[in-house]
């Protein structure tokens, strides 16, 4: 009789070492997902003040947090005018401490009719956010505003970042 047969026949202590395996790599990936996302709710901190300067269509801001260097807002939108809303965007100024517009954001609102609900998140890179200020404008306004203004960042932080690098080298 060769290894072969005993490796064919025997299998358990191989399947109790794989097992012991898979559980260690289990619990070290749940472990660095807790930690990833503990990790990222530590850096962001709520806005602490927020703006909105509509009355109607009615805009809400759920979320608004901030860390040093990024942050996000979200939020609905809902259409309370009884006319058709379209060509119209949403406005965000972010304001430091001391009341310094670091950046402004647009965001393009889709056509909404009469009591529908839309919505919105909003990421960017400004450093050291506390406020931001919500208007409503229309495409006039939007002509002079910059590719950085219009461009919406991802609000995927570095957890996501971290996730990507993790996967992508486990998928590799």
């Amino acid at each position: 009789m060769d290894y072969l047969d005993i490796w064919f026949f025997d299998r358990r202590p191989r399947m109790k070492v794989f097992f012991c395996y898979l559980l260690i790599f289990v619990a070290f990936f749940i472990f660095s997902d807790f930690m990833m996302y503990a990790y990222t709710k530590s850096l962001y901190k709520p806005m602490k003040s927020y703006e909105v300067n509509i009355i109607s269509p009615e805009v809400t801001v759920e979320v608004a947090e901030a860390s040093n260097v990024n942050g996000n807002v979200k939020g609905k939108v809902k259409n309370t005018t009884g006319d058709i809303v379209e060509d119209k965007y949403l406005k965000f100024d972010f304001y430091t401490d001391r009341n310094t517009n670091v950046g402004t954001k647009y965001l393009k609102l889709d056509k909404l009719y009469e009591g529908e609900e839309q919505k919105y998140e909003l990421g960017f890179r400004y450093d050291n956010v506390t406020s931001v200020e919500v208007n409503m404008v229309d495409v006039a306004d939007i002509e002079k505003a910059t590719e950085e203004e219009l461009k919406i960042d991802p609000v995927y932080g570095p957890a996501g970042l971290i996730s990507a690098v993790i996967l992508g080298y486990f998928l590799l």
